[in-house]
């Protein structure tokens, strides 16, 4: 009888170990804090990457999240090494914002086999969708489209436009030209430069515009990829002597919609800016807690945005802007 009591003592102790054991590991899991490794295109591209970047580390810190932020630094080839070696080091998540749309797959395949969920963020990926978890991107394409349809109600007697475009091959290259490109073969508008600018730069399409005056080529529109080009080709013009903006020769149209910039086109020297939103930050933040909490997220999320006119803009937007 005592063999029989010590026999079930040990039983019910063995098993409440085991519990013990189980309930400590669960513990652990829901205790675990999460690391997201981001591969980031640039540190200091322009004022919308600094200011995405800024987004990104409050918003994951705030959530208590562990942030490995890599920078490719303007090589893509570099980011797809990145990226690999954040999966060899088992992030929780990976968000990937690509310098160039193509040439994820390998990453992508390997992120799900490895079982982390791969994010787009900012700038969609040519992937097919069994490939990511999700899509928290700016609509490339919609923005230029919104700046074609602006400048089509300007009735101009004729439009000889400068598109100063982004990195070649990135998402937000891709669709703003083709935007351009399409309102202008549809128009029957004359596109009479266009070119890319390695990393946005803001030197570069000052240097691109100095050139096209220089060489006397005539051009009423500048189509500016982001707001440090279009600030570039200003710079241009005022050493030249051409009025452009409100009340000058030369319509100006941006993109992002920095406060610096919504101050130039509520200040008349930017005809127009189309938002490109930066804060992603929040946005990641919220769907790796839906994806913690086993909900469904939706696949394709394209940000919400808006365009400025410096005919209708207000101080109060301008006072509103955080970046």
């Amino acid at each position: 009888m005592k063999k029989m009591i010590s026999l079930i003592l040990v039983v019910m102790l063995m098993l409440s170990l085991a519990a013990c054991g189980k309930d400590s590991k669960t513990t652990d899991k829901k205790n675990k804090k999460l690391t997201v490794g981001v591969v980031q295109t640039n540190a200091n591209e322009s004022d919308w990457r600094t200011a995405n970047t800024n987004s990104f580390n409050k918003a994951f810190d705030e959530a208590g999240f562990t942030i490995k932020m890599v920078f490719g630094e303007g090589d893509h080839a570099k980011q797809i090494s990145q990226a690999q070696q954040l999966i060899q080091e088992e992030v929780d998540y990976l968000v990937v914002l690509g310098l160039q749309s193509a040439g994820w797959e390998d990453v992508a395949k390997a992120a799900k086999e490895a079982e982390i969920p791969f994010i787009m963020a900012d700038r969609k990926l040519d992937l097919s969708e069994d490939l990511y978890t999700a899509m928290v991107c700016s609509d490339f394409e919609e923005e230029g489209n919104k700046a074609v349809k602006w400048l089509k109600e300007q009735a101009l007697d004729s439009y000889k436009i400068v598109v100063l475009g982004g990195d070649t091959g990135s998402s937000a290259q891709l669709g703003r030209s083709k935007a351009i490109e399409d309102g202008a073969a549809a128009n029957g508008w004359e596109i009479v430069f266009n070119q890319n600018m390695k990393g946005w730069d803001e030197t570069l399409a000052k240097q691109a515009v100095a050139d096209l005056i220089a060489g006397g080529t005539e051009f009423n529109v500048v189509y500016a990829q982001n707001d440090n080009m279009a600030r570039g080709a200003c710079d241009a013009m005022d050493a030249a002597g051409i009025t452009y903006g409100k009340n000058g020769d030369v319509k100006v149209i941006a993109f992002d919609a920095n406060k610096w910039a919504l101050e130039k086109v509520l200040a008349g020297e930017f005809n127009l800016d189309v938002e490109c939103n930066p804060l992603h930050g929040p946005r990641i933040v919220k769907l790796i807690n839906q994806l913690e909490a086993g909900e469904t997220v939706p696949k394709n999320a394209y940000v919400d945005e808006e365009m400025f006119d410096c005919d209708t803009i207000t101080q109060a937007i301008v006072d509103a802007r955080s970046y």
